[in-house]
């Protein structure tokens, strides 16, 4: 039979590894939220690019012939 002490240190130790695999499990998730972002704002930046490039390619020639 297993007495008090080692009882409590095998609970100690179960309740450190439940505690590090919830801080991973919630550090992953941060990172895949920060991704997201990222291509997110990828995403926008794009557009915003391509609709800035296609005014300036829609715009009248100015030029005199």
């Amino acid at each position: 039979m297993i007495d008090n002490g080692q009882r409590a240190l095998a609970d100690t130790v179960f309740q450190r590894e439940e505690t590090a695999e919830r801080e991973l499990g919630d550090a992953l998730k941060l990172e895949e939220a920060r991704r997201e972002a990222a291509v997110e704002n990828m995403r926008r930046l794009r557009a915003l690019r391509l609709a800035q490039n296609a005014k300036l390619n829609a715009k009248p020639s100015t030029k005199s012939r």
